[in-house]
């Protein structure tokens, strides 16, 4: 994989593209976020050839979830997974009624560690309840299912958004990753267990962990104790104070404003011991 940085390519007169830390982000004119996807050379190349269809009336623009493209007429996650995959095999997946799956439920990302197969009557389900849950906890926790095509694993990641206390250590919660096999309706089956454990029940209890879920490694993470000065503790919620040359985000929700984390990275070259 190459690293370079371009800040804008047009590559028609309503969309370009630009390339920064490993991701490809596409500008769609009319649409009111960017399109994402990862970096590697052969794919640039196929998407600066893609030809994305542009939406030109507000109700177009309203019900384009998913970029198309004219010149390969694909979306552009089936462009990113038949990259990866095949297109072959993305066809037979269809057959027998699968659909390319957005982990985090954003068309426009279009990330491979955001897409993989699932029954279609799965990813119905998944619509109507676990992504409306997940967006209703952000008050508490931010969590992310991530797939990772370099060893073939899947990551769950929670962020904490208040304070939220593992009785066994005495500490406050900031993170936690869980490293699950490659087999994506597991995960999501203890991601859905997982997320209404923790908001319906305020509690985490690690060893019960151990037997109720089926992630293969864990890691956590404890907030790390901070005074607050009286003019950080003027500042919104969302805003950023800094301790010796680290950042943190000061999270939670008032009238004024609102601060919440909603997502945090997966652990790379993480596998197996």
């Amino acid at each position: 994989m190459s690293k370079i940085e371009i800040d804008r390519l047009e590559i028609s007169d309503k969309v370009s593209l630009s390339v920064y830390n490993e991701m490809i982000s596409i500008n769609i004119e009319g649409t009111n976020k960017l399109a994402f996807v990862n970096y590697t050379d052969e794919l640039f190349e196929i998407i600066k050839k893609a030809r994305f269809r542009v939406p030109n009336t507000p109700e177009k623009i309203k019900n384009y979830k998913y970029p198309y493209s004219n010149t390969y007429k694909k979306t552009l996650h089936q462009i990113v997974y038949d990259y990866y995959f095949g297109e072959d095999y993305r066809k037979k997946a269809y057959e027998l009624g699968y659909i390319i799956e957005h982990l985090d439920n954003n068309g426009f990302n279009c990330n491979i560690s955001n897409l993989f197969i699932l029954k279609k009557i799965k990813n119905t389900y998944k619509g109507w309840n676990f992504d409306k849950e997940v967006k209703k906890s952000l008050p508490t926790i931010a969590l992310r299912i991530y797939h990772i095509i370099q060893n073939k694993t899947f990551q769950i990641t929670i962020a904490f958004n208040k304070a939220f206390v593992n009785e066994a250590s005495g500490k406050s919660l900031d993170r936690i990753k869980l490293l699950y096999d490659y087999n994506y309706e597991i995960v999501l089956q203890d991601a859905e267990q997982m997320l209404e454990s923790i908001v319906e029940t305020n509690h985490i209890n690690f060893d019960e962990w151990k037997k109720l879920y089926r992630y293969e490694d864990i890691r956590k993470s404890f907030e790390e104790e901070i005074e607050l000065t009286e003019e950080e503790k003027n500042q919104g919620f969302g805003t950023l104070i800094f301790r010796d040359g680290k950042a943190y985000i000061l999270v939670g929700e008032s009238e004024e404003s609102v601060g919440f984390v909603t997502s945090i990275p997966y652990d790379e070259n993480w596998d197996f011991k």
